[in-house]
């Protein structure tokens, strides 16, 4: 949004500059108007830093799974992530160039999406790349501590238009993930087979604190929640 509000002040600007040289002409309620952006855009600029402050200062209360507070959907400094009451990670969405930051903030905050999760000494990285172009479907690979273990992609269609299918499958090893949005719900849970062995869901008391359970502490399903979670919100 902050990016918008500079590209719209930009946009009026030149506007204003043409019908100058071309008209002789200056539009004091144009010129007005355009000041209103960057206005916007440093009082946003102020709320976002507020509430990565917040993000930051999360703890848990009462919380028995995995848990991050989330309020930004677009987002550069690092999220806490519990498990109970006890930090063990942190979550950082990014982009991997200027150009897909630009293009990504104007245009949807779930383009690009690639993260880095850190949960004891391990870093997992899941980095977005383009298969064909104009194709349907997003693709990830899937990184722990510099060695590809997986790579997921969205299901055919499940953006399209019509009925929202939200799914996102994985191949991590010799293991296949799938991670799906129930639509009356919310809730993601992810399967293995027929088996569900983690749910991501909103916590009852604080609507922005999402709370993660997985068997075994399955930390591959906790990567493929996460990124469910952070493409399709």
């Amino acid at each position: 949004m902050l990016i918008q509000l500079l590209f719209y002040f930009v946009m009026v600007m030149v506007v204003a500059l043409f019908r100058y040289l071309v008209f002789d002409a200056v539009d004091p309620e144009l010129l007005g108007a355009a000041l209103l952006f960057p206005v916007g855009a440093l009082i946003l600029y102020v709320l976002t830093k507020h509430i990565e402050k917040k993000e930051q200062a999360y703890v848990p209360k009462d919380v028995k799974g995995w848990s991050f507070y989330h309020l930004q959907r677009s987002f550069s400094v690092p999220k806490p992530l519990f498990e109970g009451d006890q930090k063990r990670g942190d979550l950082k969405r990014y982009y991997e160039s200027k150009r897909r930051f630009i293009i990504g903030e104007m245009v949807s905050s779930n383009w690009y999406v690639s993260l880095e999760i850190k949960i004891d000494g391990d870093l997992y990285q899941v980095k977005w790349y383009r298969e064909r172009r104009f194709s349907m479907k997003e693709h990830w690979e899937i990184v722990q501590n510099g060695e590809l273990i997986g790579q997921a992609g969205t299901l055919a269609n499940s953006k399209g238009i019509g009925k929202r299918k939200e799914v996102i499958e994985f191949r991590i090893g010799e293991r296949t993930l799938q991670t799906i949005t129930n639509p009356v719900t919310s809730t993601i849970s992810v399967h293995s087979g027929d088996a569900a062995i983690g749910t991501l869901k909103r916590n009852h008391t604080v609507s922005n604190v999402s709370v993660m359970e997985v068997g075994n502490r399955d930390l591959e399903a906790l990567v493929a929640l996460i990124l469910h979670h952070f493409y399709f919100k």
